[in-house]
């Protein structure tokens, strides 16, 4: 069983996170663009609820089991005018949500950042399967084991494996390490179709390393902004991966 106020903590004393965060969301929302987006699935809003970034929605539902970031979230939603009617928190796992959810006609449902920190995946697919309905797409984004800092810590013998499990996906309570390859046959395994797939942002060092190049002016905005373009030269190395699917029905 995860324990969430462990899991709080130590993801909020991460750092660099809150720069990959940003980009992981503005990946999102490069992708929903392209997707009908008026009923709206969040699933583990965390800090940064996806109402931040995103209003062209009608109704965004979001699952938070972590009491700490649902609070937040739901602080938020109550005095603002705009989203109070068309945001609907619940204070749950997906898991045990599915009766409060399964009424819904999602266009899109985003899973980010999560799907590698559940203990039962089968459940876990078994469940969004009764959401998933016939135009849904379903977004996935989790870090890729082929991330180039993870192969330079490999190359440099640090490693013995690109899907080691390092101590910062311990602290994270993180259970496994996926690849594209690997990702895409555990979305086929479970009944669905592949329609987009790829990875962003290259991360040449860890998120240690990386906050202490900005923090010492070595590295600045526009680096980051030319890391995140990067992975359209070196697809397969991007620090985190994605996948859009829908259901084979």
């Amino acid at each position: 069983m995860r324990n969430l106020k462990d899991y709080i903590k130590n993801y909020s004393s991460q750092p660099f996170e809150d720069i990959q965060a940003a980009y992981r969301q503005k990946k999102v929302l490069e992708l929903i663009k392209k997707q009908r987006h008026r009923y709206i699935l969040e699933v583990g809003c965390g800090l940064d609820p996806f109402y931040n970034y995103f209003n062209d929605f009608e109704q965004l539902v979001i699952v938070e089991p972590a009491s700490g970031f649902y609070e937040k979230a739901a602080s938020v939603v109550i005095k603002n005018e705009e989203l109070i009617s068309r945001v609907i928190i619940i204070n749950d796992y997906l898991e045990n949500a599915i009766d409060r959810l399964h009424i819904y006609e999602f266009d899109y449902i985003i899973i980010s950042s999560l799907l590698h920190e559940i203990e039962n995946i089968e459940v876990f697919f078994e469940k969004l399967k009764v959401i998933v309905k016939k135009d849904t797409i379903v977004h996935i984004d989790v870090p890729n084991a082929r991330s180039f800092h993870r192969v330079l810590a490999f190359e440099m013998g640090l490693i013995d494996s690109l899907f080691e499990i390092s101590a910062s996906n311990v602290a994270l309570q993180q259970q496994i390490v996926y690849d594209l390859d690997s990702i895409s046959k555990l979305i086929v395994r479970y009944g669905f179709k592949l329609v987009n797939s790829g990875t962003y942002f290259i991360k040449p060092f860890t998120h240690k390393q990386m906050a202490g190049l900005l923090e010492h002016k070595i590295i600045d905005h526009k680096v980051l902004e030319g890391l995140f373009r990067m992975s359209e030269q070196i697809p397969d190395l991007g620090s985190e991966l994605f996948v859009e699917f829908k259901t084979n029905d």
